[in-house]
Order: structure tokens, then C-alpha cells, then sequence
């Protein structure tokens, strides 16, 4: 198989981002005088967050210490920060809100991810509480599940100087008419997709022995098709553009997608960790 890296801007809806410090000092900055201005919301979102995280459905081996504090949750165990910002709003008619929400994680003062998404609403109390759960169990399961140490055995990833690094998912969102049929879709799908293509990519080119390797990579998956048939989507691998894996889920799953007029969407997050000894 034959994959190319690249770095390309994000097209056709919010990439998750790495960013180095100094971009993550500005967003704090900004996101700091923004709030202090006109958003009052964005303590609202952060308070939710912290109790979205605390709605853990998978048994958790350390105490965690849960604290929202202004625009910022704390998991001070984990050495993990996430900063919430609401970007803006557009009113959609009938009191009806769109709310643009991000979120910057920081792991240990190094790590750093961006993602946006929106919640959409009529009182901005419930879109706040809704868009920090979608958040939560969409993307931060997964997430902390693999920080945690929690893995799935049947995805085996070992480097060529015999490190093993473990591979966990997120839950996978449905959006539109996959809403009607929401249990017909599994969590491990896109994983189980994608499996031959990772261990190829991870185990030949990402950890060569020169290669300076890190400790957590992420992989981002968006698939949609517009009303009109338009397909959207990519697959990046640590926000790097992944063409090969994405016209694997078009090859293996979007292809199978059922016929219809209305808006299909479906998002998930893997993550692969080195595993500490």
C-alpha cells in the first residue's frame, strides 16, 4: 500500500488541530477576552463538561479530581486541561440557536488537539449541556478510556524495536436519517476498517527506527452526504490528510450507505497509545 502524508488545511467542516503552545497561549488569551466581554456563556459550557465527565460508563482505576474553573476543566491526575470557548452564534428562526462550540485539550503541558462542533437550541442552557455531552461521549470517552489504559487486544500494534502501543475508539456519532436506525451502527466498524491500513502505516513508516515516535497519536473520521448526493468527508491521521484510509471508508462503508434525500453524517475518533511500562 502505497500512503503519503501531507499537511492540508481543513475543508468542509472543523478539523481537530494540533497546535504548539504559543498557538495555545493565544487561544487562552483570546479566548479569556472574548468571554470577559460579551461571553457569558462559555463558564456554562465548562460547568456542564465537568459534569458530562463525570458520567464515566466505564469503570475508572484512579480517583479523578474534576474541577471547572471559569473557562477551563481540570483532571489535575491525568495533568489534563480542557479550555472551552463558544466562537458564536447564528439564529436559525422560531428561537431556534446554532451555537459554535470549541474545545482545546492540553495533556501534560505538550499535547495539544483543537476541535469544534456545534449545538443547536432554543435555550442556551440546554444547547451548553448538550453540546458539552455530544463532546463528552463522542470524542473524551475514547479518549480518556485510552489514557486510562483501556485497549482493544485485537487491534495488536508493536513498533520495529518491540514497543506496543494499544488502539481505543470513541463512540461513533450518526447524524441525520442514521438517527432512525441509531442501533444499527457499531462502534467498531470504521476501526475494523481501517486495522490492515494502521498497523501498515504505524508499524513501517511511523515508527521506523530513525523515526522520533511519540507516545499518542489520534486519527479523525468525518463521512457525510449532502441532501443532494454531495459527498463530504476526510480522514486524518495525527491532522495529517489520510487519503488512502479515506477511500478505504468509502470502498467499505460509505458505498453502503442507504438511499436517501436527507442529510447522513457519521464522525468517530480512534486514538493509539504507547503502552507505558
Amino acid at each position: 500500500m502505497n500512503k503519503q502524508f501531507k499537511h492540508i488545511p481543513a475543508g468542509g467542516h472543523a478539523p481537530t488541530t494540533a497546535i504548539n503552545s504559543r498557538k495555545f497561549n493565544k487561544f487562552v488569551e483570546t479566548n479569556l477576552q472574548t468571554r470577559m466581554e460579551t461571553n457569558v456563556l462559555v463558564p456554562t459550557l465548562a460547568t456542564h463538561l465537568a459534569n458530562a465527565i463525570q458520567s464515566f460508563d466505564f469503570e475508572v482505576p484512579v480517583t479523578l479530581t474534576i474541577e471547572a474553573v471559569n473557562d477551563t476543566v481540570y483532571l489535575r491526575e491525568l495533568e489534563l486541561e480542557i479550555v472551552c470557548n463558544v466562537l458564536g452564534e447564528q439564529d436559525h428562526g422560531n428561537d431556534v440557536k446554532v451555537y459554535h462550540l470549541a474545545f482545546m485539550i492540553r495533556l501534560k503541558g505538550d499535547n495539544i488537539m483543537y476541535e469544534e462542533m456545534a449545538a443547536i437550541g432554543t435555550d442556551p442552557e440546554e444547547s451548553m449541556s448538550q453540546g458539552a455531552y455530544t463532546f463528552f461521549r463522542g470524542f473524551l470517552t475514547g479518549f480518556f478510556q485510552c489514557l486510562l489504559g483501556y485497549y482493544e487486544p485485537v487491534y495488536e500494534l508493536k513498533s520495529p524495536t518491540g514497543d506496543e502501543f494499544h488502539l481505543n475508539y470513541s463512540h461513533l456519532q450518526v447524524q441525520g436519517a442514521f438517527m432512525d436506525d441509531i442501533d444499527g451502527h457499531q462502534d467498531n466498524t470504521f476501526p475494523d476498517i481501517l486495522y490492515p491500513a494502521i498497523k501498515e502505516v504505524f508499524e513501517r513508516e511511523i515508527t521506523e527506527p530513525d523515526h522520533d515516535y511519540k507516545d499518542f497519536y489520534w486519527i479523525k473520521i468525518y463521512l457525510s452526504r449532502q441532501p443532494g448526493g454531495t459527498f463530504i468527508g476526510e480522514c486524518r491521521f495525527d491532522n495529517n490528510i489520510w487519503d488512502y484510509a479515506l477511500n478505504e471508508l468509502i470502498a467499505y462503508d460509505y458505498k453502503l450507505w442507504k438511499e436517501t434525500d436527507r442529510f447522513l453524517g457519521k464522525k468517530q475518533f480512534i486514538f493509539i497509545r504507547r503502552c507505558p511500562k
